[in-house]
């Protein structure tokens, strides 16, 4: 983190040509990842959407917390906080493995798979506009109330994050 703070700070020196705004961005920009850096590894939005995101805040909201059975459950996920890896190119990544756990509301574990997602993005900059999808199909689970858990693992970061959300499947 601090090389990254550097290496904006050098940046920002070297922008003199373009002096004021440039100067003023690169300085915004010094404080947000300062900032940053004293987040823990949250979400800054979790919700179902209706189909697949086409990319960071490019999704369909579902609105909903019920499914039909056998119907797709996906759920959109922007984690904020996370680290960044440095990589050889000043490259830099991104680099997640999440858990699944789903359950019924009075806590029976209907399935529990470890590694359920893996989301890796590697990058020139290191990006604070990162979303994932996680999408579920679940068959043979009979109508009923159920508890949603996602761990998700900041592998660059070292932190972890769980994000639950209850989910009705009906008939």
């Amino acid at each position: 983190m601090r090389a990254l703070i550097t290496a904006f700070a050098l940046i920002a020196l070297s922008q003199t040509a373009h002096a004021d705004p440039l100067e003023a961005l690169n300085k915004a920009e010094i404080k947000a990842y300062e900032a940053w850096g004293k987040l823990p590894l949250t979400e800054r939005v979790v919700t179902f959407i209706t189909g697949p995101s086409q990319g960071y805040g490019m999704y369909q909201d579902k609105q909903s917390s019920i499914f039909k059975v056998g119907e797709k459950i996906i759920t959109y996920v922007e984690p904020i906080g996370y680290g960044w890896k440095e990589l050889p190119g000043s490259m830099y990544e991104m680099n997640f493995v999440s858990d699944l756990l789903f359950k019924t509301e009075g806590g029976e574990v209907v399935t529990d798979q470890k590694g359920f997602a893996k989301n890796i993005l590697q990058s020139h900059n290191a990006n604070t506009e990162f979303s994932m999808d996680f999408t579920l199909t679940l068959t043979g689970v009979p109508a009923g109330k159920y508890v949603l858990q996602y761990t998700i693992h900041d592998m660059s970061g070292d932190q972890t994050s769980v994000v639950e959300q209850d989910v009705t499947i009906v008939e």
